[in-house]
């Protein structure tokens, strides 16, 4: 069986899940990190969501500030192709959730212009989290099982690339997609917030 998941926990602190700290009680995290592989020396910023998205160099791309700023008139340029998009090229529903923050300055430069199908969430790096988190290690790893669960449910596990970071809103909108996905396509969610 050929499991295709990817979770990329942000602003998630490295003795903050089970696996490294007992006093964490993160039973999801913790399974994951046991069955699959840990990615453990990467950064988050724009930086990296540059690099993810269009594989390459952020400095090779205009994008090597430390954030983009609300209003600061960048993206990356329209010329590079999107992870989003050359994935649906292979057939791959497309869904963003969560933190955009890789620039907002025209249409184009937004997720569902990049290659996403559908976005919920937000263009800048940041929004109100003590409106909508409580706990967030519990919040996320509770999250984690939530989508996991829905994922397997509906068939959908072997093949569903996940990026996932926090709030249970978020989480409960890609729980919503999850069971909504045409089953015969395979899933790519992406989850930064």
């Amino acid at each position: 069986m050929v499991v295709r998941q990817l979770l990329v926990a942000d602003d998630l602190g490295w003795n903050d899940v089970g696996f490294r700290n007992p006093d964490m009680k993160t039973p999801n995290f913790d399974k994951l990190a046991t069955e699959g592989i840990i990615f453990e020396n990467a950064y988050v910023q724009p930086l990296a969501r540059t690099a993810f998205m269009s594989g390459m160099f952020p400095f090779h791309v205009g994008m090597q500030h430390k954030t983009v700023l609300h209003g600061q008139a960048v993206c990356v340029p329209l010329n590079y192709t999107f992870l989003p998009q050359e994935l649906k090229q292979l057939g791959y529903a497309t869904h963003m959730i969560g933190k955009w923050h890789l620039g907002f300055c025209k249409w184009e430069c937004t997720p569902t212009y990049r290659g996403f199908d559908t976005f919920f969430g937000y263009y800048n790096g940041a929004e109100d989290y003590f409106t909508h988190i409580v706990g967030m290690v519990s919040a996320l790893d509770e999250a984690v099982g939530n989508v996991t669960q829905a994922l397997k449910d509906r068939g959908l596990f072997e093949n569903t690339l996940i990026l996932f970071t926090t709030d249970y809103t978020f989480a409960q909108k890609a729980v919503d997609i999850t069971h909504q996905h045409n089953v015969s396509r395979p899933l790519f969610m992406y989850l930064p917030y």
